[in-house]
């Protein structure tokens, strides 16, 4: 379970104090898939970050089931933060001088994190057997962010933040996008928080949540 207790964060800007969160509670259950709405400033990313302890709050606390994030080292979080977590982000974020396998292989190389599927495994179930050794200028917008999800789903973690998966794909690409990341979350069981500006791919989720003026509703 995701927990947030009191969470308060502001930021400056331009020399004034900008309030994102004040006192924000909220609760993502276990194996959940979660959807995070909004306006474009809203904080969503902001509240994606948090989670992922690469933001710490003003004040209040962070629970990723029984570690209170809020309360680790830098070093430890870093750590918690590859054995625990996986990221899916809009723009890919792949290496391009690396191959598919490498991608995929390098975010294990890093986090330490087990592994729950072979990488010949999960390029199968994401529809690329046989690419994986090609480089990301050889792929598809489309194929890269099937990459990026086999990247994701690879390691054996509970917790899944994806940053607008399919903000850079067409309707087709997105809706294979979906299918893959619902096939997945069955298999695997993970929580899974994402941001998505489209009510169709919110509609995805078990439940959808709008972030306004600083709250956190319930769709």
């Amino acid at each position: 379970m995701i927990s947030l207790q009191n969470i308060s964060k502001s930021y400056t800007s331009r020399g004034e104090t900008v309030t994102l969160f004040t006192d924000l509670d909220w609760r993502v259950e276990t194996g959940s898939f979660v959807a995070l709405m909004g306006a474009s400033g809203a904080g969503k990313s902001t509240l994606l970050s948090l989670i992922a302890g690469i933001l710490t709050p003003d004040s209040g606390s962070i629970s990723l089931g029984e570690t209170d994030i809020t309360t680790l080292s830098t070093d430890a979080m870093i750590a918690y933060r590859g054995g625990h977590i996986a990221f899916i982000f809009q723009a890919f974020e792949l290496i391009p001088n690396l191959t598919v396998t490498e991608n995929i292989d390098l975010v294990l190389d890093i986090s330490h994190a087990p592994r729950r599927y072979t990488t010949d495994e999960i390029l199968e179930r994401v529809g690329l057997t046989g690419k994986g050794r090609r480089y990301p200028n050889e792929l598809s917008g489309g194929e890269q962010q099937r990459v990026a999800i086999a990247r994701a789903f690879v390691a054996d973690v509970p917790y899944l933040l994806a940053d607008e998966p399919t903000g850079n794909l067409d309707e087709g690409n997105a809706s294979r996008i979906m299918d893959l990341i619902d096939i997945l979350h069955q298999e695997t069981g993970n929580t899974i928080v994402m941001i998505t500006h489209d009510v169709d791919i919110a509609s995805r989720a078990d439940t959808v949540w709008r972030l306004h003026n600083g709250q956190l509703q319930q769709k």
